[in-house]
C-alpha cells in the first residue's frame, strides 16, 4: 500500500483514458494513505494489548509465590500502575493518530490540488498551443485563398482584355 500511495498520479505522457479514472485513483490513494497511518498506530496498540496478558500472568505468578501481605499489595499496585501506563499510552497514541490522520489527509488534499492544477495548467498550455497553431494554419489558408482569388481574378481580366482587343 505504501508504494501505491507514492506513485506518480497524472502526467500528459500517460494514456488519455487515465484522466477518466483519475478521481477513483485519487480516492484509492487517499484510502491507502489513511490505512498506512492507521496501521502504524494499530501495531503499537496490538503490542500493548499483547503485553497486558503477559503482565497479568507474571503478576499472578508472583502473587502465588509471595509470602507477605505487603509484597502482595506491592505486586498488585505495580500491576495497576502498568495497566494505567498502557492506558495512558493508548490515549496518547489515539491523540497522535488523530493528528497524524489530519496531517496526512491535508497532505493528500494538497497533493491532489497541486497535481490537478498542474494538469489543468498543462492542458491549458497544450490547448493554447493547439489554438495558436490552428490560428496560424487558418491565416495561411485564408492568405492562400486570397492569393488564388486575386490570381484567378487577374487571369480573368487578362482574358477579358484579350477578347476586347
Amino acid at each position: 500500500m505504501k508504494d501505491f500511495a507514492r506513485e506518480s498520479l497524472l502526467s500528459f505522457d500517460q494514456p488519455p483514458a487515465r484522466m477518466f479514472v483519475w478521481p477513483l485513483e485519487m480516492m484509492l490513494r487517499f484510502n491507502a494513505t489513511m490505512a498506512n497511518a492507521i496501521q502504524e498506530s494499530t501495531l503499537g496498540w496490538a503490542q500493548r494489548r499483547q503485553q497486558a496478558p503477559e503482565d497479568a500472568v507474571e503478576t499472578f505468578d508472583r502473587l502465588v509465590h509471595c509470602r507477605d501481605l505487603g509484597e502482595a499489595i506491592s505486586i498488585q499496585q505495580e500491576w495497576v500502575e502498568n495497566n494505567m501506563r498502557r492506558l495512558d499510552e493508548d490515549f496518547g497514541a489515539l491523540a497522535h493518530q488523530g493528528a497524524n490522520l489530519s496531517h496526512r489527509a491535508a497532505s493528500s488534499a494538497r497533493d491532489v490540488v497541486d497535481k490537478s492544477s498542474h494538469a489543468a495548467r498543462e492542458g491549458a498550455r497544450q490547448a493554447e498551443e493547439t489554438a495558436e497553431a490552428m490560428g496560424r494554419e487558418g491565416e495561411e489558408a485564408e492568405q492562400n485563398a486570397r492569393q488564388e482569388s486575386e490570381e484567378s481574378h487577374h487571369r480573368g481580366r487578362g482574358r477579358n482584355h484579350k477578347r476586347a482587343a
